[in-house]
């Protein structure tokens, strides 16, 4: 039985569907944001630019499918477009299906899946597991490919998930790679190319977290705190000092909750646990007065928490960083320890 407390969930979803069917998931997620379920930390591959540091290597935990329900019923609440990630949900695929079905029968069913398209090896397999996702109510798919990706991911695998979802959902209802195949086949050869990699790094950077801040930091430039160009993290067109767009309910791009049933908005900066807290009500508090950590980072960005970690907890605020990002997941490092609780879980830190 739904939480009285998401009551409002049928009516925010029906407004959210009806953009869907009007726009296609692609526009109707850039124009209302998304959020997940974030099935599970583990995936087949582990991308060097991974912010959660998903990969073969992390605890064999995925979401339950009473927990998964619960969860896209209250996501469904917020008036987003909905879709289930990872890691590599694909992995636990009976499961996945399990959850869809259930979702599909109280109609919480999410928009889209999200897949790095290592589990299609032959045209079959690829239509078989298409038709499932259409068959329980699933109208899109999010489909990766990029350097990083490809390095262990072959190019035709991404290709014919493209192709086959473009046919079955419709191209705008598919959020990937426009590039041509020619173009999506040479990405595994930047990724085997240190020096080409570096390049691609440079001209894209990422976020400086999970492991992307452990592999990729050191292809960026270092600069003096008071020197370092203000990106816009998550947002590159929002250049400032603070992190407040990203704990802004009207203006964050994603909200998600994990397997753990850790709330976040920003990998690892856990606004509130569903065991704990409802996601309705960390959302009508405002991610940005969610705790501590959070208030700080919208309130002055990095430099304040670096700051904080400084006066309180005796950090060594380092002199150059290569992004606020870079700045940010350095003193979270730190300040972990103290504050288990929000900065989590073990996976997305590497412990």
């Amino acid at each position: 039985m739904a939480d009285p407390a998401d009551a409002d969930t049928p009516s925010a979803r029906a407004r959210v569907d009806a953009l869907v069917a009007e726009k296609g998931v692609v526009a109707a997620g850039q124009q209302l944001g998304v959020a997940a379920i974030l099935y599970t930390y583990q995936c087949t591959i582990a991308c060097r630019h991974c912010c959660f540091a998903c990969g073969a290597h992390v605890p064999r935990v995925h979401m339950s499918t009473p927990k998964a329900v619960e969860h896209l019923r209250a996501l469904h609440g917020l008036g987003r477009v909905i879709h289930i990630a990872g890691g590599e949900c694909m992995m636990h695929w009976n499961d996945l299906q399990s959850v869809l079905a259930r979702s599909q029968a109280e109609g919480v069913q999410p928009h889209f899946i999200e897949t790095n398209c290592s589990f299609a090896t032959d045209d079959a397999v690829v239509a078989e597991r298409l038709g499932a996702l259409a068959a329980a109510g699933v109208v899109g798919l999010l489909a990766s490919a990029d350097p990083f990706h490809q390095a262990s991911v072959p190019p035709d695998r991404f290709l014919r998930v493209r192709q086959q979802a473009r046919d079955l959902f419709g191209p705008h209802n598919v959020w990937c790679s426009g590039a041509t195949d020619d173009e999506i086949r040479a990405l595994a050869d930047v990724a085997a190319d240190e020096a080409r990699l570096r390049d691609h790094v440079r001209r894209h950077p990422p976020n400086m977290v999970g492991t992307a801040h452990r592999e990729l930091r050191r292809y960026l430039d270092a600069y003096p705190l008071d020197q370092m160009p203000l990106d816009g993290g998550w947002r590159s067109r929002y250049q400032a000092r603070d992190c407040a767009l990203e704990f802004d309910i009207d203006r964050i791009w994603e909200v998600h909750i994990d397997p753990y049933n850790n709330i976040q908005t920003n990998c690892g900066v856990v606004l509130g646990n569903t065991g704990r807290i409802r996601l309705r009500d960390v959302m009508q508090r405002g991610p940005a007065n969610a705790n501590l950590i959070t208030r700080l980072l919208a309130e002055g960005g990095p430099f304040a928490l670096a700051d904080f970690a400084r006066d309180r907890h005796g950090f060594a605020i380092p002199a150059t960083a290569v992004s606020k990002c870079d700045l940010c997941f350095t003193t979270r490092r730190f300040l972990r320890p103290f504050y288990p609780d929000i900065l989590a879980p073990d996976e997305v830190y590497g412990a």
